[in-house]
């Protein structure tokens, strides 16, 4: 029997297997059933990932650098100190990736029960954690500013709590193309 997943999108996924040249076996995602692996569960050492975005992939597994307990924080957090209700967090290795949705998208563009074929999540503010034993974290923002187009320094404090009460509010507002 394959392995299927279902995304948020409510796509379905099977699961595929390939020989690489070298005869390892490489695991991967597609929408086509035919040719999917009988597999009876998820290969020892891999995990489904699905990206904010509804993308499905077979990865190694990650050792979770983040606790539980922080990514909570940023969680709790976005809740109370943003207006933006549609988001998603994102853990990559030692990142907290906050994604929301295209305001446009979700003011009316496209009929509410297609918004979620269609929506688009985007990232502007991470939390990155720069020292595990003191769980020192910094906060950093996208900068769209001509040829930057990179991740820029804002702040950077062992209180997480304080850096995500002070900087998530300003997601969707114009007060955070400002934050230096």
């Amino acid at each position: 029997m394959p392995i299927i997943y279902k995304n948020f999108r409510d796509d379905t996924y099977y699961l595929h297997s390939k020989l690489t040249t070298k005869g390892n076996t490489t695991y991967y995602f597609s929408k086509e059933a035919e040719g999917a692996a009988e597999l009876d569960q998820v290969p020892s050492g891999y995990e489904i990932y699905e990206n904010p975005n509804g993308n499905v992939y077979m990865r190694k597994e990650q050792k979770p650098v983040i606790q539980p307990e922080e990514i909570n924080v940023i969680n709790n957090g976005m809740i109370k100190y943003s207006e933006i209700k549609d988001f998603k967090l994102d853990i990559k290795k030692n990142a907290i990736f906050i994604y929301t949705v295209d305001p446009s998208i979700s003011n009316g563009s496209i009929p509410k029960q297609l918004l979620h074929k269609y929506k688009q999540y985007a990232t502007d503010l991470r939390f990155v954690l720069v020292d595990k034993e003191e769980r020192i974290f910094e906060v950093e923002r996208f900068c769209y500013k001509g040829g930057i187009d990179d991740w820029i320094f804002l702040d950077q404090s062992n209180d997480l709590e304080k850096l995500v009460q002070d900087y998530i509010q300003h997601l969707g507002k114009d007060s955070f193309y400002e934050l230096m």
